[in-house]
């Protein structure tokens, strides 16, 4: 029992010093950055807006398991908003089916459901009529390119190329500031990417106001991927991105001392005032129209089951044929 115990101490021991380690390279990195020795800026934003439309697009899927076949259910929710005096926020809803039998397996049914989901939101979003989209997640969806999606992505890359949304990406696992900074010659692969951005931001933020709003950026995509070696999780990423045709910049962005740090992608290197106008405050949705989208794009337990309840009911009969009297 006494060696576990001493086991465990030394392992406590060795990640404490490890921590430590990583604690001054960020402090380091962000003096470094407060000096303008990279090209990475961390600045405060405080520009103001004109009245204008703004909309969000959000999806929401569900897998069912039947026994003999798989009933997927997808949803995606456009939510409108006007800037200004008067705010209306009118929400469009589209839904949509699709059944896979049980031969796929688990995993393939989970790419089906998501490759239909991701269709109605690009969908959606080659209809949205507003001067400003915000879309939940990235704008390279997914993040790894496969074969199956060659004609998704020429079609989504050439939608995102005409409406010029931007995406907030909630969790981003992807090392792309790690793989900039390397680029730069700092060495940080034993760094997972949020750790890095919510402890630099952290350090930067010192001497502020804990009601700024921020954002730690441009990273050029361009860049990130044609210097230096790709480093392993990233490598997905980087076949998807030479896929996809469009270039892409990120950024972070926090709305207040108390908000979850999200990544931006978009097209234009510029625009986070817009974001910052409809912030709502400590909400990883990071705006009012994301946040409303979100609720809205979730499927409810009594959807389901009402959903269910018609297959099971007509089962043995030409399903799609049912559907075509709606």
């Amino acid at each position: 029992m006494s060696d576990i115990i001493d086991k465990i101490k030394k392992l406590a021991i060795e990640e404490k010093e490890k921590a430590n380690k990583l604690k001054a390279d960020v402090i380091l990195l962000a003096e470094d950055i407060r000096k303008g020795r990279l090209n990475i800026e961390f600045k405060k934003i405080d520009e103001k807006v004109n009245e204008h439309n703004a909309c969000a697009i959000d999806g929401g899927k569900y897998e069912v398991d039947l026994g003999d076949s798989y009933l997927i259910i997808a949803k995606a929710v456009t939510v409108m908003g006007k800037y200004g005096e008067v705010k209306e926020i009118p929400p469009t809803i589209v839904r949509d089916f699709k059944i896979i039998s049980d031969y796929y397996g688990e995993d393939e049914v989970k790419k089906h459901s998501i490759s239909l989901m991701l269709t109605l939101e690009t969908n959606l979003l080659s209809r949205a009529n507003c001067e400003k989209i915000f879309i939940d997640g990235p704008l390279l969806d997914p993040p790894v390119y496969e074969p199956s999606l060659e004609e998704y992505f020429i079609v989504r890359s050439n939608i995102i190329q005409k409406k010029k949304p931007i995406g907030i990406v909630k969790r981003f696992s992807h090392r792309i500031l790690i793989k900039e900074l390397e680029n730069e010659g700092y060495n940080l692969l034993n760094m997972r990417e949020s750790y890095l951005v919510t402890t630099l931001i952290m350090e930067l933020r010192k001497n502020m106001k804990n009601k700024d709003t921020v954002m730690l950026g441009w990273i050029d995509w361009d860049e990130v991927f044609k210097r230096g070696e790709i480093i392993s999780d990233l490598e997905g990423l980087s076949k998807a991105y030479q896929k996809f045709n469009t270039k892409i910049y990120s950024a972070y962005f926090q709305l207040s001392a108390i908000s979850p740090i999200v990544r931006i992608d978009s097209l234009i290197p510029e625009e986070l005032e817009y974001i910052k106008a409809w912030g709502i405050e400590g909400e990883k949705e990071v705006t009012i129209l994301n946040k409303l989208a979100d609720s809205l794009a979730k499927i409810k337990n009594e959807e389901v089951k009402s959903y269910v309840t018609l297959f099971q009911s007509i089962k043995g009969t030409d399903f799609f044929s049912y559907l075509s009297r709606f």
